[in-house]
């Protein structure tokens, strides 16, 4: 299967490492705006605009065709040992470890000034109005694992328009679109101190 893991680093809000675990069936990529350095990945030079990260993202595939397994990995992520099998699902991501409601995320978001508040009241306001329930789940979207299925992207389609449109703050509209799907998709979310035995969390700058 050919596996592509991806990163972006985009302004000055992390820093920049080398994986001290390369796995050998991998191809690595970022991109970034930076002016780095890498033994590793494969570094797309990319002019920053509004959201583009999100995009990059959430549809990978418009931006690197051709792979089987899409691994989406946040700059401030950095293996110490190689992850075990990976769970069959149409997405694997990681379990959020404080919330469990699109509401509450919002009004976390709102205070720790995570984007312009009346936007993304608007946004989940609107969620509301169509019926979308409280205590749905809510996931961290720091890592995702997708295979470019047809029911993956559809999903993909939806969260990018929402991104696009409302918020940047892509985990307020993540599970809102499995919601709107017509299909189900199967979502495997790993817990955090899982996966904090095979990644280290470094703080960002700011």
């Amino acid at each position: 299967m050919k596996t592509a893991i991806i990163k972006g680093l985009f302004g000055s809000y992390d820093f920049w490492v080398d994986p001290r675990i390369v796995e050998d069936d991998v191809d690595y990529h970022v991109f970034t705006d930076q002016n780095i350095k890498s033994k590793v990945y494969t570094i797309h030079k990319t002019n920053r605009t509004p959201k583009i990260e999100r995009l990059i993202k959430i549809k990978p595939w418009d931006y690197l065709p051709g792979y089987d397994r899409y691994i989406w990995l946040d700059s401030n992520m950095h293996p110490k040992a190689p992850m075990p099998s990976i769970p069959e699902a149409d997405i694997v991501c990681l379990e959020h470890p404080a919330r469990d409601c699109v509401y509450e995320e919002f009004l976390a978001c709102v205070r720790l000034r995570k984007d312009d508040e009346r936007l993304m009241a608007q946004q989940v306001n609107g969620y509301l109005e169509e019926g979308y329930p409280e205590k749905n789940g809510m996931v961290q979207t720091g890592l995702l694992i997708r295979r470019p299925t047809d029911k993956v992207k559809e999903h993909a389609r939806l969260w990018a328009e929402e991104v696009k449109n409302k918020s940047r703050r892509d985990q307020l509209s993540f599970n809102y679109c499995l919601w709107k799907m017509e299909e189900n998709l199967s979502v495997f979310t790993i817990k955090m101190s899982d996966f904090e035995q095979y990644y280290k969390l470094v703080p960002h700058k700011r």
